[in-house]
Order: structure tokens, then sequence, then C-alpha cells
């Protein structure tokens, strides 16, 4: 994917580990109470190895939730295969401690949802809709 440079899993587990516990941005980058810790370095060891800033949670919410012609495009796939489907009825709440506009609440809903619609097609198709599905949907 263009100018991401982490994969899929960890920024949907994060996204799932944030939006479905009370933990801060802050905690979510620890595992287990020790910081994530990728290394960047160059072959000559000029870098050191650097942790996973909280803001890069928030950053990829904020990429999920910025497509929602996607969460559509799928629920519409899900509810052909399952006619009897409900996900798109469920109710969506994201703690009041998780932000303090209503701009950021939506984006995280939005977040929630792709977060589920993913999952559910993982059990009905076998597969996730990242990366094939979500790219011919244009990322939107």
């Amino acid at each position: 994917m263009p100018r991401k440079r982490f994969t899929q899993q960890p920024v949907l587990e994060k996204g799932k580990e944030y939006l479905g516990t009370e933990q801060s941005y802050a905690q979510t980058v620890n595992h287990q109470g020790m910081p994530i810790m990728y290394d960047d370095r160059t072959p000559a060891g000029l870098k050191k190895a650097a942790g996973l800033a909280p803001s890069t949670v928030w950053r990829w919410l904020s990429w999920l939730g910025g497509m929602p012609k996607t969460v559509r495009a799928t629920w519409d796939l899900i509810r052909q295969k399952d006619p009897n489907a409900t996900l798109h009825r469920q109710p969506w709440v994201v703690s009041p401690r998780k932000y303090r506009s209503e701009q950021r609440r939506d984006t995280l809903v939005r977040a929630m949802q792709l977060l589920a619609v993913d999952r559910v097609c993982h059990g009905i198709f076998g597969e996730g809709i990242f990366p094939r599905y979500a790219i011919s949907q244009g990322w939107a």
C-alpha cells in the first residue's frame, strides 16, 4: 500500500484493541507493559530502533474510518450472501472517553464498522476485505 509501512495484522489488531477496550492510545502501543519497537536502523546503524507512537494508532483508525464507501459496498456483499445479516442494524458505540468532538467520534465509529465487516467477511467468504476488496473500492 502506498505510504504505509505497517502490515495488515498490526493495523487491524491495534485498531480492534483500542476500540474494543477502555485503553488509551498510549496503552494500546504497548504489549504486556512494554513498548512495541520496530527496527529501522540503517546497515551503518546510524538510527536507533524506535517505538510505535500513540499517534500512529489514531492515524490508522482515521484511515480506516475514512472508507465509508468500502463499508457500504461490503455490507451489500454480506447481505447478498446472507440476507438475514443484521450487521447494518448493530448499535455502534464508542466510549465517550475516546473522543472530544463529534467528528472524531464519527471517524472512530466508521473504523469500528470497517473492522466488523472485515471480521464478518472472514467468516462468510474465508478472507477479509484487505487488501484486494478495499483496493477495488478505491480505499473510499
